[in-house]
Order: structure tokens, then C-alpha cells, then sequence
């Protein structure tokens, strides 16, 4: 793997690993800030309940003296035993009541006072006997707790068994009056610290609280709350500055709600500190990585690319490429051989060029060599049959047995066009036409008649035609040659009357031609080096193709593939 890293596998390794990092960091102080924040709702959790635990045993105890005192015989018949007794002792009778409600608040400290009152005769008695005392009493029609000027009552009431079916008017009614300040004084234990507030919230409105609590917060908490008996639920509430996490418990036979709410920033404080820290840290190694990195980009990286893009032009072809940048740093030996090796691959090609030309031009001379003296023999004898009595057709003969070898001897320039090619055949076919009784026709579009085409290509195809087709046919006389472009491909076709093949010839002699080795002998080398010409200078597309005409003869089609825009045959002969 060390092998196969590259300079973009490592930057991504090195990106990656950074990620990596930030990521693993991100998850453990997430999980880090959850796990305290858990343990900060479980503590308070735990608070809440002890806290509501200590509420349930006064809630208990307030009840339970409020039951005692309407069911206490003394208290349930003092009206009765007042009438028949003397002022002295209704007084003594009196006093012994008071007296035991408040040895009742001596050994309580949540309880502030105990007060009994008498509906039919308005009589009160309390621990408090003033007049303020007694105004909570006297719309009290049946037991419970009621809040009355932000104080908390447990009310007892006689009869305090109703029969079923019936409601009997009260008696007497036995209030227990809370300790506000006790209770208050128990919202200190249901927080943890500083950052945690608490409080009573009765019936949604009245507020007990020993510190000021927020108007959002409240108005946020009293609109999520929710009165399940048995849990203690869990709220979260924002701000754009800061995060709560609240808590509350229901406290059913008060109808009340004690909440907490802690704010945990400041629990979170030294966690966020190091995540400041530890980002700080990784921006100063990517700055530190991203130095190193433009540092080896621009000594080694840089050179690799420069070397590779240098390379990509010598596979383009350009062989005068060289090295001239940073031949001073390490890469001097590298960048030095390289230029040896272009210079001594440009030799190389300069000698390839040179070595292909001279065997291009002696496989030219070859061909021209098979191509001249049985012509030249015949043309010669032609000349010499006809020179008594015909000197016009001597000098029709001489005049294109010239122009036909002029063609030939500037033939080393590689450089022919497709009309002087056709003009060659042309001259040709006049020379063939003068000694044998034969018709010919040339067709060439104007447009097409510039184009540069690669030397004899036409005319051993059109002697092909005249010694195999029309010699070997009697009364044949008839060469056509018409010229057309279908899209990318150039046609030529060379047409005779003569005996023409079978398909099963005409497939033998395709196969021939397809042969990567020339015909043995001389019958079938003409056709055979055109067809391997054609395919080596324009591709495989290009190439002879053959098919029976309509005078029954042979028709012979030269395929030379053309895929430019302008429609010039690329032609590197």
C-alpha cells in the first residue's frame, strides 16, 4: 500500500485523517457533554424526589392532625358542653383545645397553625386567634387543600364520613395552615448549585419561588407541562445564549408542580474550553500539514507533473521538447536523461524518415521498372508498324508515350494530385486505344479534382482491365473510370466490358488480396500492391473491392477512407 501512495492519496489521507480526528473529538465531547448532563438530571432527579418525598410526609402530617382534631370527641361536642357549663369552666374547656393545638406545633415545624371554627355559632379557635386568621374558615364547605393568600390549608371538615347518597351541612371545619417560609425553605434541597433554580407552581398561576424566576422560561415551562403522578419529566428550553434542562414532578392532592430548571453552560464551560484548545490544535497541524504539502508540491510534485506533461508531448509527437526548468534542484538527473533520451529518440526518427523515404522510392522504382519495359515494348512495335502509312498515329503515340513517362519521372516527388493521376490513365488508355480497337470515358467532378492522391494507384488497376478483361473477351472495347464522394469515403471506380469473374473468382482473388504476402509469380502482384498501398496510407476501410457491371464485365472499386471536414484524402506517401 506504502508503495502504491501518491501525492493525491496522500493529501486525501492526510484530509481524511484530520476528519477522522475532528470527528472523533466532536463524538466524545458529545458524548462527554451528554454523559455529564445525565448525571446532572439523575442528580437532580434524585433531589427532586427527596425534596418531594419530605413534602408527602408534611402533606401526611397535616392531614393527619386536620382528621385527628374533627374526629377528637372534646372538640365535636365543646358547643354542647359549653351551654351547660359555667364561664369558668367553658374558658378551662377552651383553653384545654388551644393548648393541645399548639403542643401539636411543637413538635412540628412545617405547620404554622392549627385553627377549629364552628359555622352555626362562628366560634374559632387557633394558635392564631386573630381575625385575619379566622376569614379562611368560613367558606370551607368540605375537606382538601386550598390555597388562600398564597398560603397553603389542609382542611378537615365534621361530619367528616358522608353516608352514601347524602351531604350533610359542616359542623365545624379543622384547618392546618403550612409554613410558607418551611416550604420555600425546601426548594434549596432540589437544587444542585448556583446554576439551578426552583419552585412551587399552584394551578398553573400562583408562584413560590426564593429567587426571581425568568418570564420566558416560565411562560416556555408552564405550556409544556404535563400532570403524570408517578414520573419526573424532562424539558429542554433555549435561548440564544443559553441552555436549560428543566424538571418537574406533579404533586397531585395539591395540585401543584415543583420544578427545577439548571442552566448547563456553566457545567459545560471546561468542556468547551478544551474543544477551543484542541481545535486550535488541529488548525495548527493543518497549517503545519498544509506547508509540508505545498513545500513537497512545489520540489517534487511540481517536477513529477512537468516530467509527465513533457513525456505526454513526445507521445504527441513533439520530439524538440526539452527540459529547461529547476536543472539545478534534485531533479537535475532525472530532467538530464530525459533530454538525452528525446534528443536520441529524435535522431532515431530523423534516421527512420530517412530510411523509410529511400525504401518508399526504390519500392517506386520497382513498380516502375514492372511497368515499363513490356509498355514500352509494345508502344515501340506500335511505332514502328504504323510508321509508312500513318505518321499521325505516330504522332499521337509519341506525343502520349511522352507525357506518360514524364509522369513517371517525377514520380520521386510523392506529390500528385487525383486529376494528374486520371490524366496519367488517361494517357494510358490512348496509347492502349491507338494499337487495338477500344472506347474509354473518364468522369471527374470538378470539386474533386485537386485532391492529392498517392502515385499509381489508378493506372495498374486500368491495365488490369484491358490485358485480363477486354483481351480476354472477344469484341470487348469498353474502360470506364468515374470518380464520386459518399460522405467520407472516395470511389473510383474502373469498369470493362470483358469476360469479367464468377462470384467464386471474385471471392479467390479478394482472399488473395486480403494475404499479408504478395502472389506468387506476376498474375495478381499489381492488384495485390495496390490493395496493401491503399490500406497502409488510408486504413483499413480503404482497400479494392469487386463486382460483376451490367455488360456482364468486371468492375473494380477503389475505397479510399477520407474522415476530414474539408474532404482533403490524407495522403503521407
Amino acid at each position: 500500500m506504502i508503495r502504491k501512495m501518491y501525492m493525491k492519496r496522500f493529501i486525501y489521507f492526510f484530509v481524511f485523517f484530520l476528519l477522522l480526528t475532528l470527528s472523533l473529538f466532536f463524538v466524545m465531547n458529545r458524548l462527554s457533554s451528554k454523559t455529564l448532563e445525565e448525571n446532572l438530571i439523575v442528580a437532580s432527579k434524585n433531589q427532586l424526589d427527596y425534596v418531594k418525598g419530605i413534602l408527602d410526609g408534611i402533606m401526611y402530617e397535616a392531614n393527619m392532625y386536620g382528621v385527628q382534631f374533627a374526629a377528637d370527641s372534646d372538640v365535636r361536642f365543646y358547643q354542647s358542653q359549653v351551654i351547660e357549663l359555667s364561664n369558668y369552666d367553658s374558658q378551662m374547656k377552651k383553653n384545654d383545645i388551644v393548648d393541645r393545638l399548639r403542643q401539636t406545633l411543637l413538635s412540628s415545624r412545617s405547620i404554622e397553625s392549627i385553627g377549629i371554627y364552628w359555622k352555626s355559632e362562628e366560634t374559632f379557635l387557633s394558635t392564631n386567634n386573630t381575625l385575619e386568621a379566622r376569614l379562611p374558615f368560613k367558606d370551607v364547605d368540605q375537606r382538601g387543600w386550598q390555597i388562600i393568600d398564597e398560603s397553603l390549608y389542609y382542611f378537615a371538615v365534621y361530619p367528616y364520613i358522608q353516608k352514601p347518597g347524602q351531604t350533610e351541612p359542616a359542623q365545624y371545619v379543622v384547618g392546618v395552615k403550612l409554613n410558607t417560609e418551611y416550604l420555600k425553605s425546601l426548594l434549596k434541597k432540589a437544587v444542585n448549585n448556583d446554576s439551578s433554580n426552583a419552585f412551587f407552581l399552584f394551578d398553573h398561576q400562583q408562584l413560590w419561588s426564593q429567587s426571581e424566576v425568568d418570564n420566558d422560561l416560565l411562560k416556555a415551562v408552564t405550556n409544556m407541562l404535563s400532570p403524570q403522578t408517578e414520573a419526573t419529566l424532562k424539558y429542554d428550553y433555549h435561548t440564544n445564549s443559553d441552555d436549560y434542562y428543566v424538571l418537574s414532578r406533579y404533586i397531585e392532592p395539591i395540585d401543584t408542580y415543583l420544578i427545577t430548571y439548571t442552566r448547563t453552560n456553566d457545567f459545560l464551560q471546561p468542556l468547551d474550553r478544551s474543544r477551543k484548545v484542541f481545535l486550535a490544535s488541529i488548525l495548527a497541524v493543518l497549517t503545519l500539514g498544509l506547508i509540508v504539502i505545498f513545500t513537497f508540491y512545489r520540489n517534487y510534485y511540481r517536477n513529477i507533473r512537468l516530467l509527465e506533461k513533457k513525456f505526454l508531448q513526445v507521445e504527441q509527437g513533439n520530439h524538440n521538447t526539452r527540459i529547461t526548468e529547476n536543472t539545478d534542484k534534485e531533479f537535475y538527473s532525472l530532467f538530464r536523461s530525459f533530454n538525452h533520451m528525446v534528443a536520441e529518440i529524435q535522431d532515431l526518427f530523423v534516421s527512420l524518415k530517412t530510411e523509410t523515404e529511400l525504401r518508399r522510392s526504390a519500392e517506386l522504382q520497382q513498380l516502375q521498372a514492372q511497368i515499363n519495359p513490356h509498355f514500352l515494348y509494345n508502344s515501340l512495335f506500335f511505332i514502328m508498324s504504323v510508321a509508312q502509312f500513318s505518321p499521325d498515329s505516330v504522332m499521337r503515340m509519341s506525343k502520349h508515350l511522352a507525357e506518360y513517362y514524364r509522369y513517371l519521372t517525377k514520380l520521386d516527388r510523392h506529390e500528385v494530385t487525383l486529376e494528374s493521376e486520371l490524366q496519367f490513365a488517361e494517357h494510358f488508355l490512348v496509347i492502349m486505344a491507338l494499337s487495338k480497337k477500344m472506347e474509354y470515358n473518364i468522369d471527374l467532378p470538378p470539386e474533386l479534382a485537386s485532391l492529392p492522391l498517392m502515385p499509381l494507384i489508378i493506372q495498374p488497376v486500368v491495365e488490369n482491365a484491358i490485358q485480363h478483361g477486354i483481351e480476354g473477351q472477344q469484341g470487348a472495347h469498353q474502360v470506364t473510370i468515374d470518380v464520386k464522394q459518399e460522405e467520407d469515403l472516395i470511389k473510383i471506380r474502373v469498369s470493362d466490358d470483358g469476360k469479367g469473374l464468377t462470384m467464386d473468382e471474385i471471392r479467390m482473388l479478394e482472399a488473395r488480396l486480403e494475404s499479408s504476402a504478395s502472389p506468387e509469380g506476376t498474375r495478381g502482384v499489381g492488384l495485390w500492391n495496390v490493395n496493401q498501398r491503399l490500406k497502409n496510407t488510408y486504413g483499413e476501410l480503404s482497400g479494392l473491392q469487386f463486382s460483376t457491371n451490367e455488360w456482364g464485365g468486371l468492375s473494380v472499386l477503389l475505397l479510399i477512407h477520407n474522415p476530414t471536414e474539408k474532404g482533403e484524402i490524407l495522403c503521407d506517401y
